[in-house]
């Protein structure tokens, strides 16, 4: 009776038939497809998270050249060489070029704050918005657009060398990678394993209710006893704030000892507010297409922070109706993310908001 794989050949083609006898190599373990959470980031992050230009100093010694006394300065002399070189013929001096280091002396630190609500459940797990499926027929729901676009955010901290921490709200606050952090590695690899749906590890697991003002209560707790230069904060959501008091109350709410006020004197502060769409809408004109939630929410929060700080301050809220497909938007999203994540570096296309 024949058996299926066991063989080295199973690498070749993984439903090749073998007759018994021909197993070379008993109990193989069973071949699993790869994440489609992880599929999605090994497929966008390499053309959406940038290198930052790296600042070139000190200068430091790299090769020889010439040695002239007349022009230049005997502590480039090479001792070795007061004679000429028996080689090249020349009395040589070392020649100097700079080395290539991350910006001098800035500590910067990047917190990422996530929405655990019941909405932003995936389909899979019942419940929740579809934005797209993955060309395996996954659908994906906002906990698992958080989980991508977070970890391409952790993926640009570690080239900028910004040390992070992740947030997750709900009804009440959590830590979910507890910062100041530079462990980039396994953060990644925490936030792209191969979760089923509804699993009780995944990182931004729903569990019901949308108080943004306890996370940002939660950062400054953790994160006002540290002297950072600057850090940035971004707070993704689906949550409906479709009126201007359930706006202010998300961001200025003071029952809260730390509220958006504190957050942003530490550095830059974004609001990314995300809902979902279909490609029918999405073929449409932005002026004939259906104001969605996500929509009226970004008005509500833009207004909050103009009445508070009594200065514009549009560019900290964005909102985006993802489609995530061959013709949807989600590489636009993701690369928004990303560069929010590089304001610290001084190089990025966002333009940062106003510390206050």
């Amino acid at each position: 009776m024949g058996e299926f794989g066991g063989n080295e050949k199973w690498n070749e083609n993984p439903f090749v038939f073998f007759e018994e006898g021909e197993l070379i190599n008993e109990g193989m373990e069973k071949m699993s497809p790869p994440s489609p959470i992880r599929a999605i980031y090994e497929k966008l992050a390499p053309l959406i998270i940038r290198s930052p230009p790296a600042k070139r100093y000190p200068q430091e010694p790299s090769g020889v050249a010439g040695f002239n006394i007349l022009s230049d300065p005997l502590s480039a002399l090479m001792p070795t060489s007061a004679v000429p070189d028996p080689i090249i013929g020349l009395t040589t001096q070392r020649t100097m070029r700079p080395t290539v280091q991350g910006k001098e002396g800035m500590a910067t630190h990047l917190n990422i704050l996530v929405d655990c609500s019941t909405s932003m459940r995936g389909p899979e797990a019942g419940g929740g918005e579809c934005y797209g499926y993955t060309p395996a027929g996954f659908a994906l729901g906002g906990e698992d657009i958080a989980m991508i676009v977070v970890a391409m955010m952790v993926g640009q901290a570690s080239l900028s060398g910004d040390t992070f921490a992740i947030y997750t709200f709900s009804r009440d606050a959590t830590i979910a990678w507890e910062g100041p952090s530079q462990d980039y590695s396994a953060c990644l690899e925490f936030l792209l394993a191969d979760y089923s749906p509804g699993d009780s590890q995944r990182p931004f697991r729903p569990r019901g209710g949308t108080d943004i003002g306890v996370g940002l209560n939660l950062i400054g707790e953790t994160m006002g006893q540290y002297d950072f230069d600057q850090s940035v904060t971004v707070v993704i959501t689906d949550g409906s704030f479709t009126s201007l008091s359930s706006a202010r109350d998300s961001l200025f709410n003071r029952a809260y000892t730390y509220n958006d006020n504190f957050i942003r004197s530490m550095g830059p502060t974004f609001y990314v507010i995300i809902g979902s769409t279909n490609a029918e809408q999405a073929a449409l004109p932005q002026s004939q297409r259906d104001e969605t939630v996500a929509d009226i929410s970004v008005k509500m929060f833009q207004q909050a922070l103009f009445e508070e700080y009594k200065k514009p301050m549009d560019g900290c809220v964005l909102g985006f109706n993802i489609l995530l497909g061959e013709d949807g938007n989600f590489s636009d999203f993701a690369g928004s993310l990303v560069d929010m994540a590089r304001v610290n570096s001084g190089d990025s296309d966002i333009t940062p908001c106003p510390r206050i």
